[in-house]
């Protein structure tokens, strides 16, 4: 007799990425966690997702802590996660609130529940410390109250670690090398940040595009990339004349030392003139699925340096490093991820 179908996978051999920060990051979309548990992977840790009683979204460990089974093939019972094995039941917060199999439950029996937070269409969960330390994202151009506007969400996957991906937007020489974007590009630093927040400016005073695309006598005019980033998540303004074209929230889940996942919205006013248009916003986002593609081609086969060869133009990404490494177990101040593992019970560099 062949063996029964078993949905679900087996446990997988998982490396948590390399230099992760502790931060926000991207668990699922919204609209694919519901009742039934859906099993993913966040920063190499394997975890679950499901909705309780009152639809709050729920991020917790994979694996039932009693034998293990995983509870992506329970269901959820009376708003808990009931586990198939067994049939014990976790509550939202992890607690143990039914176990009809056994006739005395353990003190400690619990799953454990990551912080997590539901906004701006996906499920984010916090990565690296017991509680987070800086808030979720804010882009309130996708409020209901925002301006009319046209939007799209974009997703990529990508062998580059997260840091890679974030760091882009600061790289200025790259802009003319990989994206044939010409002019004088300046790079100007925000002072009014927080400790978890990094904030630049990229500016030209006549932006030229690469032909065909570039049929304006004298460029398209005076280009501003407005970046705020923190650790795990960044907000860029595109504005063109002083005018807001584009505003894009770039998210990222680390998934494992190989792959990263990008991910996000961009929101463009729809307003009069050219600039509001359809065919600019079409045009737009076909330049942003093609830069990207771009990017990645490079991302696909790049390696860690040591950091040693640098040239005064690499001051933007070489600063966002810095900032960077403040929120990793390697920054000045950084805690270890042993000693961490130790005072949360997880393993270091985890969800």
């Amino acid at each position: 007799m062949s063996p029964a179908p078993v949905r679900g996978r087996p446990p997988l051999d998982l490396q948590p990425p390399r230099d992760l920060a502790r931060g926000w990051y991207v668990a699922e979309r919204s609209t694919r966690v519901g009742r039934r548990p859906r099993a993913t992977v966040v920063a190499g840790r394997e975890v679950v997702l499901w909705r309780a009683g009152d639809g709050t979204a729920v991020v917790m460990d994979r694996f039932c802590p009693h034998q293990g089974a995983a509870l992506e093939l329970g269901r959820v019972v009376d708003g808990a996660l009931r586990c198939a094995f067994h049939h014990w039941r976790f509550d939202a917060g992890g607690t143990c609130v039914a176990a009809p199999s056994t006739r005395r439950l353990p003190r400690d029996a619990s799953a454990r529940v990551h912080p997590s937070w539901e906004g701006l269409g996906y499920v984010w969960t916090w990565v690296g410390s017991a509680a987070p330390e800086y808030p979720p994202p804010d882009f309130p151009h996708l409020d209901r109250r925002a301006p009319a506007h046209r939007r799209y969400r974009f997703a990529f996957d990508t062998e580059a670690p997260a840091r890679r991906v974030l760091e882009n937007g600061f790289d200025v020489p790259h802009f003319p090398v990989v994206h044939g974007i010409t002019g004088d590009l300046a790079l100007s630093w925000d002072t009014d940040v927080d400790r978890h927040t990094i904030g630049a400016r990229i500016t030209t005073d006549s932006i030229a595009l690469p032909p065909p695309l570039d049929r304006r006598p004298g460029g398209l005019g005076r280009l501003c990339l407005h970046l705020r980033s923190t650790p795990s998540y960044q907000v860029l303004t595109f504005e063109l004349d002083d005018r807001p074209v584009a505003h894009e929230l770039l998210a990222v889940t680390p998934v494992t030392r190989s792959r990263t996942t990008m991910h996000g919205w961009t929101v463009m006013p729809r307003s009069g003139g050219l600039l509001g248009s359809a065919p600019v916003f079409w045009g737009y986002r076909l330049q942003h699925w093609w830069g990207t593609r771009a990017d990645l081609r490079i991302y696909r086969d790049a390696e860690e340096t040591d950091g040693s060869i640098n040239t005064p133009d690499d001051e933007g990404v070489l600063r966002f490093r810095q900032f960077h490494r403040r929120w990793t177990d390697e920054g000045p101040g950084g805690r270890s991820g042993a000693a961490r593992a130790r005072r949360n019970g997880v393993g270091g560099g985890t969800a």
